[in-house]
């Protein structure tokens, strides 16, 4: 009987023992920043977070974000526009302070017009998909405190380049 439940303590922490990985605090960050873009509207505002991701790669980090451009009326149609994006990270440089990154990721965009003209209006709408690609950089202002960059191209129905300064939290 002593036995037996020896052999299962040990059967059971063997299994334990494949079963656990090595694990560090990945870093999560949140923050935002403001995106020109070259199709209307331009200017818009970005929220977005980051969670280290070297479990899977070094050096791989995915992020999430969520930008609302600011709608835009030149003359009788009015533009408006959201996109949401998930990307990977890939650290491919860094110094002093500084990391650089290759960006690639799908985007998932809502674009519509109003066009108001002689007493009536059409509305134009669309929802597509597309594909990131880029680069960015990092700057390590403080210690839980990071200043952003990126310059994206997203290809899609809405074809269309990005840049995007911000600010990163550390939690």
């Amino acid at each position: 009987m002593k036995t037996k439940g020896l052999k299962f303590i040990v059967f059971t922490i063997l299994i334990c023992g494949l079963l656990i990985t090595k694990t560090n605090a990945q870093p999560f960050n949140i923050g935002g920043g403001i995106v020109l873009g070259t199709d209307r509207p331009n200017l818009g505002l970005k929220v977005n977070g980051t969670y280290g991701m070297d479990f899977l790669l070094e050096n791989l980090t995915g992020s999430a974000a969520f930008t609302i451009f600011i709608p835009s009326s030149p003359g009788i149609t009015t533009f408006n526009r959201w996109a949401l994006d998930i990307d990977g990270h890939y650290k491919f440089y860094e110094t002093s302070g500084f990391n650089f990154y290759a960006i690639a990721g799908i985007n998932l965009a809502s674009y519509s017009t109003k066009t108001t003209a002689f007493g009536s209006t059409t509305k134009v709408s669309a929802f597509k998909p597309g594909l990131n690609i880029g680069v960015g950089a990092i700057y390590d202002w403080k210690d839980n405190i990071k200043a952003f960059g990126e310059f994206k191209y997203i290809a899609s129905n809405l074809n269309q380049a990005e840049i995007t300064i911000g600010v990163l939290f550390e939690l």
